[in-house]
């Protein structure tokens, strides 16, 4: 059930000895953090997701994108600066969300086991958006939210409602800016279609 993650791992390990290390692993090894307390209070929230569910209620009012991703996911790592843009860009009109499912439940790995790989990445790209990271295996997120795979970009509309479930790889410029834009901006709706 888990050799997704496993195929994954022996993949990044490949490219990784193949490739030698690159600007951004230089990075990671310069920031890895041996104790990670400290800094996942400030950066990052551990959950499953019922958390996530409690920011979509406390976030009433506002449209809220949750996206799904891994660091086993290098088409998620390449969208992700897409999540920041779209909360700069609409600021607290929305509430983006990041909810890492790096926790897959093999053997000796617990939820914060990846965290040496996770932290890196988020301070990477700040706080900007509020950053989770699973306590419950991808197969369990998968199945709770009927998804098959990531990247997967969840769309709640201002009353709290899942509207957009999408599903495919670059999908931001081409389906999450427009819709969030639409909830945003209903009655632009048809000017804009007019001048296509």
């Amino acid at each position: 059930m888990h050799k997704r993650h496993t195929f994954h791992i022996l993949i990044a390990l490949l490219v990784f000895g193949v490739t030698g290390c690159t600007e951004d692993e230089q990075f990671l090894e310069d920031n890895i953090s041996v104790d990670v307390a400290p800094n996942d209070a400030t950066l990052f929230r551990m959950g499953d997701w019922s958390v996530v569910e409690q920011l979509v209620k406390a976030n009433s009012g506002k449209v809220v994108v949750i996206d799904i991703w891994s660091t086993y996911c290098a088409p998620c790592m390449q969208e992700f600066p897409r999540l920041i843009e779209l909360q700069e860009k609409h600021g607290d009109a929305i509430k983006c969300v990041s909810f890492n499912i790096n926790y897959a439940g093999l053997p000796d790995q617990t939820p914060e086991s990846d965290i040496e790989f996770i932290e890196p990445f988020l301070k990477k790209h700040g706080d900007s958006v509020e950053h989770l990271v699973s306590t419950v295996t991808d197969e369990a997120i998968y199945e709770k939210l009927g998804i098959y795979a990531i990247p997967a970009v969840l769309i709640y509309d201002m009353e709290g409602k899942l509207v957009h479930k999408v599903l495919e790889e670059n999908a931001y410029e081409s389906t999450v800016y427009p819709s969030v834009s639409k909830m945003l901006n209903p009655t632009n709706d048809q000017g804009e279609s007019d001048e296509s």
